[in-house]
This record gives structure tokens, C-alpha cells and sequence, in this order.
């Protein structure tokens, strides 16, 4: 199992709003187990879910390695 690395989240603005959709989104580049980077975009209330999901299951948050905690 590769380490996690830090992100950056970073608020955007939607800048074609459609009827009903978010004024803003949060904003992450990540990268897949191939490599491949692409970005994510989440309202408010679906990073407060993935957040609430990681502290109710801290066992399978994987370990951040000692050379990412260096070089952050």
C-alpha cells in the first residue's frame, strides 16, 4: 500500500451556475493508483460526509509515510 500525501482543497467558485446547483465547490487534484491526475469537485455537505466517514472508520486510514511528513 502506497503512503498518502497531503492535499490541497481549495474553494471555488461555480462560475456557470445552473438553476439549483452550489455557488461554490471545494476544489482537489488527485492522483489514481496508475498515476493519473484529475480533479474533484464537492459541495460543502459532501466533504463534511467524506470527513464524518473518516473519523467513524479510523482503522482504514491509511498511514501518511515518514518521508511525506519531511517534505510537506
Amino acid at each position: 500500500m502506497a503512503s498518502a500525501k497531503n492535499g490541497n482543497i481549495i474553494l471555488v467558485e461555480n462560475k456557470d451556475k445552473k438553476f439549483g446547483a452550489a455557488d461554490e465547490y471545494y476544489a482537489v487534484w488527485v492522483q489514481n493508483t496508475k498515476g493519473k491526475e484529475y480533479p474533484l469537485l464537492f459541495t460543502e455537505r459532501e466533504l463534511k460526509v467524506a470527513i464524518d466517514r473518516a473519523e467513524k472508520n479510523p482503522e482504514d486510514i491509511p498511514v501518511k509515510g515518514f518521508l511525506t511528513d519531511l517534505f510537506d
